[in-house]
């Protein structure tokens, strides 16, 4: 009974530390969630949101006539920057393309960031084929040669254009029009710069991508990446969390932000998502037999529509069993959004987990609307941090202490804290120091095919990326106007 007391007495303390930092917080939290929604937070740009604002009174302006263009431009092979230099690196470069960018607009242009490696410029008078001249012009903007340590790369980019005319219907019709023609530069042989037109939408509307999710489901074409989970005492791999990818033959490989939300809205995240849980699996067994003294666990991100699922926890069960996994070895990843839309059909299906033997984390614990309730009764085993408390934790007190109680937090409740989003040795010196036990991040090491998490677990630990490079971005010029 006294130890009870004690722990309650000592979750009372941590959580008094929580709201003191929280409150001195919540002033400018409230303070920024507008900017927050309609900004980008790395570049301060007008995000997705603020696009379709604006893309939203140019129409009404425009009364049907004609009004100019929509001009998306993609950074291509980001991910490779990111995987080879770090996820610092990729974002300095987001930051000079940016400002590349905002120095090459002419009067009356607007410069968005709405998503991943991709900026939009609104055009109000562009026409006809000088839009695609214009596109051209501000990729010419980006071709510049910048400088990562003692590597010189040239940017590549292509360009999709939607044109603002009486066939644009809204925000989203033209934002589609414009991811369209953008996509259409991916194909063989196509140039760069591709201007939307109607003929494309048959062969790429929403329902020729599903059928392409599709068949890449039964062509085998999606494949699982690895990211480590290191102990920040000795940077020890002690487990790897399962990220999907799709390596599609016409395209390369393909963001999993632009085909995501395809899967779930269509409903596909479910047979995908089972096929991860199996794939994982079967990883994980390999591991246990190829390096029987190591307990590496593996973590499976959760969508809401498989744990909504009736047969979620048969099906979880039945692959297991068929694997030869061992459940203490895998862990299901849940955010605090799931199981706060519906506590007692998502505790449902979490109890029928634990009772198989399955561990438990829960992602972005903090970042919105938390219930220390519902924590307390949800059996969990891993407290993820969230990297925007990690981002600055190395140099904002605020975030320190947030960082701090919620180690404390997560030790209090005898759950793993696992720090996100590590992405220096300075951020993963300072979360050792705040009592945090493990992380993950780009500083450690980006995601990883099966054969490297080989090698990691030979030697067993991690060797961290070294000091991240400097980008000195040169060039400097406008573009032509």
């Amino acid at each position: 009974m006294e130890i009870l007391v004690l722990g309650l007495l000592a979750l009372s303390i941590v959580m008094i530390a929580v709201a003191a930092a929280g409150h001195r917080a919540a002033s400018r939290a409230h303070a920024d969630l507008d900017r927050a929604t309609h900004f980008d937070v790395l570049t301060g740009l007008p995000s997705r949101a603020g696009l379709e604002q604006a893309i939203s009174s140019m129409l009404n302006r425009a009364q049907g006539e004609r009004a100019g263009a929509l001009i998306l431009i993609e950074l291509s092979r980001f991910a490779s920057i990111n995987d080879t230099y770090g996820h610092e690196v990729g974002d300095g470069l987001l930051v000079a393309a940016a400002d590349q960018l905002a120095h090459a607009l002419v009067d009356g242009e607007q410069l968005f960031r709405p998503t991943g490696p991709q900026f939009a410029v609104l055009n109000p008078e562009v026409v006809d084929n000088r839009a695609a001249e214009r596109a051209e012009q501000l990729q010419a903007a980006l071709h510049v040669p910048f400088r990562i340590g003692n590597d010189h790369l040239q940017v590549s980019t292509a360009a999709g254009v939607a044109m603002i005319d009486r066939r644009t219907t809204g925000a989203a019709g033209l934002w589609q029009d414009a991811t369209t023609a953008l996509q259409h530069t991916h194909e063989p042989g196509a140039p760069k710069t591709s201007v939307f037109a109607l003929s494309m939408r048959p062969t790429t509307g929403g329902t020729s991508a599903e059928r392409r999710l599709r068949e890449a489901l039964e062509r085998e074409e999606f494949w699982l990446l690895y990211l480590p989970v290191v102990a920040l005492e000795d940077y020890e791999l002690v487990g790897v969390e399962a990220l999907l990818r799709w390596a599609d033959p016409e395209r390369g490989l393909v963001s999993p932000s632009q085909f995501l939300g395809m899967l779930d809205d269509s409903g596909l995240i479910v047979p995908v998502g089972d096929w991860v849980i199996e794939q994982a699996c079967r990883q994980n067994v390999a591991w246990q037999r190829a390096f029987p003294d190591r307990e590496l666990v593996t973590t499976i991100n959760i969508s809401p529509k498989q744990l909504t699922r009736p047969e979620f926890m048969d099906r979880l069960r039945d692959t297991i069993e068929t694997t030869g996994a061992d459940p203490a070895r895998i862990c299901l990843e849940i955010t605090q959004g799931m199981v706060m839309r519906d506590i007692e059909s998502s505790w449902g299906m979490l109890r029928g987990a634990k009772d198989a033997g399955v561990k438990l984390a829960l992602d972005d614990f903090g970042t919105g609307s938390s219930s220390l309730g519902h924590l307390r009764h949800f059996d969990l085993d891993v407290l993820k941090i969230d990297r925007a408390f990690v981002k600055d934790v190395a140099t904002s007190r605020e975030d320190a202490a947030i960082a701090q109680q919620l180690v404390a937090l997560a030790h209090a409740l005898e759950l793993a804290p696992v720090a996100e989003g590590v992405d220096s040795a300075e951020q993963a010196q300072t979360l050792h120091g705040l009592g945090c036990d493990f992380a993950q991040g780009y500083f450690f090491s980006p995601p990883q095919p099966v054969t490297a998490i080989d090698r990691m677990l030979t030697r067993r630990t991690v060797t961290p990326a070294s000091q991240v490079k400097s980008i000195d971005w040169s060039g400097g010029g406008t573009g032509a106007t």
